[in-house]
């Protein structure tokens, strides 16, 4: 970055005497330099504007920064709502909850995030089979903070997850498992950004269910365990925490599943058909009747529905304030961004066929509201579109209070906007203008816009100051005037708010459910972990920061060391170490000698609690893929396990005679020094591709404490790709890494040589 110089280098008084010094020389006749002199006074005035304009040059204000950052392509982040998972229990019947509904955390306000369907069912037993054992993870299911291994510790296929439910879960309705898994490992898994396509993962399950209609029988008696329709995994096969979305096509029959033998029970069953994980999935919770619930107040929203044309259309959806509150309809063209409300009335047949209308109705079992429209006779159709028919709902106080007042057609105008926290993805701006012949207004789609710097004379945008509360209009030249209304013609559509650190309260502080629904006001709901998520708006500073560290992350990747960073930020992966091997290709003799023009191989090694983890062929697609959106076009890219090289050191070790029986100690030095991972200690594993010397062995063991002297040294290998030479060192391939085998010491008194 370059150095900002210092303008205001030079101070009030530097400033008259560098002046009074040049009087001499420039007016010689000048000989009274006195202060009651006025000559001296206007010296000292031009030196006092001087050095105010000085001071000015040299300042860069918040706003400048701001520009500066935009110039690089920065915005400074807006806050961010919490989320948190909340389970409700105390179900006796089949209940709808709607998305939007209100939950309550002391003075937070929570919405759930989705439509759920709560079954009167309750988990009651998980049971892990493996080929070597069966045990019951009922109670560490239950109590957060404790975790088990859904297919035991190996993860064999074959290994099953029973999951045990006191009735029957539905057939034909969606049943949603929230699955969290442990994720207290010391490599974090890099973050799934929107728009990076899902990983590959190797280890693959199957849901199941046990039926009196299957085919695949458990006893010879018609009756087995049948495949469940697998609506949603948002788990990626239970590597990742989310929620697991079931359908059974047929109804559940109880029976018995060892070690839960004290009754019959309804289960399903989750299989791990294919190995592949690098960690073995741990399960934190399972949970049913779980949905995610996100920090923030809704007073309006819209939702896009596309027209079928055809008579008597009708939708169809469920929302707590469309429930609740008010709901009204507009049609138009989603691409110019201009709608006409239409009109609600009660009964379609005494409406006429040029009749913009709709009904309105609602079933309390669904907790649904269903729009009919008319038929061409009595009320107009739709016409068929995509997205073109947009529906409004929300708060009843939101009628009225969504309304800014009217445009005057003056440059500049602003409106006020006293609501904090204002979601910006989220807030919809409309503006009416008149339409000759047409009665009513045509209502225009507003865009909200950062600042004016990009506007055109004909672009609706708007600015939306937070900090003082308005909404800004354009000029005509930056932003086009909102056409004049002869009456109130400026409103909001949707507007949610929230966001904050406030947001991320403890487990177990969401309490209340605030609805008029009586029902759902009987129900419990908690959250058995804390939210997370929640975030203050972006300061100046952070930005800064911020810009400092993404330009210093590569891109695109050019060098070595750009592979590398690359590859540890593969979304979804714990990748533990990687290494790029420049002009190197798989099955290369003699590298470096060798040289595979125009190639990059990058070896990977996962996280994992096995000695030596393997990348599984998921996990290196995963790596490939990624680095194949940064890598060059004329580069050819592999993406390969590391290879893992056993060393056995065979040492004849002179000690003091009160070692002789403490070979253990020299055994663990051999052990740190030839480890292919970096240890908890923050001691580093082994450079990938480096000769293993003698002299390294040599000097390993005469660091512990009594050793005198190494009197013979050999070393052994095992693995592919590695050499030994005629001084007995053992050299690597390129990708390759040590881990230590059984190493035999053997300890000779100084007494004993």
């Amino acid at each position: 970055m370059l150095p900002l110089p210092n303008l205001d280098d030079r101070t009030f008084e530097q400033l008259v005497k560098d002046a009074r010094r040049a009087i001499p020389k420039l007016l010689p006749e000048w000989t009274d330099e006195n202060a009651h002199d006025p000559g001296i006074t206007m010296v000292e005035m031009l030196a006092w504007l001087t050095e105010m304009q000085q001071y000015y040059l040299n300042r860069i204000t918040a706003h400048h920064e701001r520009k500066f950052l935009k110039l690089l392509g920065v915005r400074q982040h807006a806050a961010e709502s919490a989320t948190a998972d909340v389970t409700f229990s105390g179900v006796d019947e089949l209940t709808v909850l709607p998305k939007g509904t209100r939950l309550i955390a002391l003075d937070q306000l929570f919405e759930t995030a989705a439509t759920t369907t709560l079954l009167p069912v309750k988990l009651e037993k998980l049971i892990v089979r493996t080929e070597e054992s069966a045990g019951d993870y009922t109670s560490s299911n239950a109590h957060a903070g404790i975790s088990y291994y859904a297919f035991g510790t190996e993860a064999r296929a074959g290994s099953r997850l029973y999951i045990g439910f006191d009735s029957a879960l539905p057939a034909g309705t969606d049943v949603a498992l929230s699955i969290r898994l442990y994720d207290g490992y010391p490599v974090p898994m890099a973050p799934e950004e929107a728009g990076e396509g899902r990983r590959v993962t190797s280890g693959k399950v199957s849901w199941k269910y046990y039926s009196g209609a299957g085919a695949e029988a458990a006893d010879g008696g018609g009756e087995g365990w049948l495949p469940a329709e697998l609506v949603w995994d948002e788990t990626a096969h239970l590597s990742r925490s989310g929620s697991v979305v079931l359908r059974l096509p047929a109804e559940m029959k109880p029976m018995l599943v060892h070690p839960a033998t004290d009754r019959r029970r309804y289960w399903l069953a989750c299989t791990l058909e294919q190995e592949g994980y690098e960690l073995a999935p741990r399960i934190e919770r399972i949970a049913l009747n779980t949905v995610a619930a996100v920090q923030r107040e809704t007073f309006g929203e819209a939702r896009l529905f596309g027209g079928s044309g055809e008579a008597g259309f009708a939708i169809e959806f469920a929302s707590h304030w469309a429930y609740h509150g008010f709901v009204q309809v507009q049609v138009g063209n989603p691409e110019r961004g201009e709608w006409r409300d239409w009109r609600e009335t009660a009964e379609l047949g005494g409406c006429g066929a040029d009749d913009a209308v709709y009904t309105v109705s609602r079933d309390p079992q669904r907790k649904s509201v269903v729009l009919t429209f008319g038929d061409g006779s009595h009320g107009r159709i739709p016409p068929k579109g995509e997205n073109n028919v947009r529906v409004v709902y929300g708060k009843p106080v939101f009628l009225q209070s969504r309304w800014l007042g009217r445009a005057n057609g003056l440059p500049g105008q602003t409106f006020e906007l006293n609501q904090p926290g204002i979601i910006a993805s989220k807030f919809l701006l409309q503006i009416g203008r008149t339409e000759p012949g047409e009665p009513d207004l045509v209502w225009e789609d507003w865009r909200m816009a950062k600042d004016f710097d990009h506007s055109g004379s004909y672009d609706r945008h708007y600015v939306y100051d937070a900090a003082e509360g308005t909404i800004r209009f354009g000029d005509n030249e930056a932003g086009i005037v909102p056409p004049i209304g002869e009456t109130d013609n400026v409103r909001i559509v949707s507007l949610q708010t929230g966001g904050g650190q406030r947001g991320n309260v403890k487990a177990g502080l969401i309490a209340v459910i605030d609805t008029y629904d009586r029902k759902l006001r009987e129900l419990t709901v908690t959250n058995d972990f804390a939210a997370t998520g929640g975030t203050e708006p972006e300061s100046l500073e952070d930005a800064k920061l911020r810009v400092h560290q993404e330009l210093r992350d590569p891109q695109r990747a050019v060098t070595s060391e750009d592979y590398e960073t690359i590859a540890r930020r593969t979304p979804g992966l714990r990748v533990a170490r990687v290494k790029a091997i420049p002009l190197y290709a798989p099955g290369l003799r003699d590298y470096p000698q060798a040289q595979a023009p125009a190639q990059v191989t990058v070896a990977v090694v996962p996280y994992g609690e096995t000695a030596q983890p393997q990348a599984s062929a998921g996990f290196l697609e995963s790596v490939r893929r990624h680095l194949d959106k940064h890598r060059l076009l004329t580069t050819e890219l592999h993406v390969i396990p590391a290879v893992y090289i056993k060393i056995t050191v065979h040492a004849v070790v002179v000690v003091e005679p009160q070692m002789k029986d403490n070979t253990q100690l020299v055994r663990d030095e051999l052990t740190q020094l030839l480890a292919p991972l970096d240890g908890p200690d923050g001691t580093k594993g082994w450079t990938f591709g480096r000769s293993v010397y003698k002299g390294d062995i040599y000097g390993a063991i005469n660091r512990v404490k009594g050793v005198s002297y190494v009197q013979d040294l050999w070393l052994d290998f095992e693995g592919a790709g590695a050499r030994r030479d005629a001084g007995g060192d053992i050299h690597l391939p390129p990708h390759g890494l040590v881990y230590s085998g059984e190493h035999e010491i053997e300890f000779v008194g100084k007494r004993d040589v």
